[in-house]
């Protein structure tokens, strides 16, 4: 009897599969890469080193220079710390050069007088100004603007006006009680800065641009100022010393300060004492420039 044949079974080698294996016609993916633009890349489209100054000698020696073009610079404190006053001497040094400034106002207390009184050109400034209660107030049943709301509104005026071009500075003053800014809306308004050149400042009693601001600018007040003309004559206010210290610099300066005077109802440009100082208990600089930047209503 003849024993059967048993069939064997060879497995297939790999490069046979893959020889017999159709092959794919679905495109592959490339991974996508996120787009930023160029200042995110390394390129800066505005140069840190062009600034624009206060016309204040130790205020601008105390910044290193006056502060950055195309970026966020902050002026933060409590009300009649001298914010607005501050802010004022740029916009002056500003529009005195022939510049064109804007003044965005979100807390309603923008005085022209003052701010003329300053020594700004009103005619260089464009001010809009966005109050408690509005025209939308009717809409939630006879209440003031809901805060989120007015302050969303005061972010997207600074973006037009900056993506409108043509401005050298841009100062948004959030007001007294104002929440800080969503990353997405300080990066917003940092890219319009960067691609217009303008120097912005932010006005606010805290920082609200979290690291998208190059300059962080504290200020308090340190006295008041008070003269009497006579004996028994009422007793007027001239004005207050503002200490600003710098709170954050990416350029470097972090921790000095400076002794201000602003001087209310002066006719002519006051040359007052001013002194800086360093942390850690540096030198103390006794130069005497002017510094005359009017009244701060708040």
């Amino acid at each position: 009897m003849a024993a059967l044949l048993k069939p064997t079974w060879n497995e297939p080698s790999p490069a046979l599969l893959q020889a017999i294996r159709p092959p794919s016609l679905a495109p592959r993916k490339e991974p996508q890469q996120l787009e930023f633009t160029g200042v995110f890349r390394g390129h800066e489209l505005t140069r840190k080193d062009r600034r624009l100054r206060s016309g204040l000698v130790a205020l601008d020696a105390l910044i290193g220079g006056g502060i950055p073009r195309g970026r966020i610079s902050e002026i933060t404190g409590r009300p009649g710390s001298g914010k607005t006053s501050i802010a004022a001497s740029f916009a002056s040094f500003a529009t005195r050069r022939g510049e064109v400034a804007a003044w965005l106002d979100a807390s309603g207390t923008f005085d022209p007088e003052s701010i003329a009184a300053a020594g700004v050109e009103l005619r260089r400034m464009l001010w809009a100004s966005i109050p408690d209660a509005g025209p939308l107030s009717q809409s939630y049943g006879g209440f003031a603007r809901p805060p989120a709301r007015r302050q969303s509104a005061i972010v997207k005026a600074a973006e037009l006006v900056l993506e409108a071009g043509g401005f050298g500075l841009v100062i948004v003053d959030f007001g007294e009680t104002p929440r800080a800014l969503t990353q997405s809306s300080a990066l917003r308004i940092a890219r319009a800065a960067e691609r217009s050149g303008a120097a912005v400042i932010a006005i606010a009693p805290w920082r609200m641009c979290g690291t998208f601001s190059a300059l962080s600018l504290s200020t308090n007040r340190a006295e008041a100022s008070f003269s009497c003309l006579a004996p028994g004559s009422p007793v007027t206010f001239e004005g207050i010393a503002v200490d600003a210290m710098v709170a954050r610099n990416k350029m470097g300066g972090t921790g000095h300060s400076a002794r201000l005077c602003a001087l209310i109802d002066s006719i002519e440009p006051s040359f007052i004492a001013e002194s800086t100082t360093q942390s850690g208990g540096g030198k103390s600089i006794s130069e005497k420039p002017a510094l005359r930047v009017g009244s701060e209503h708040r």
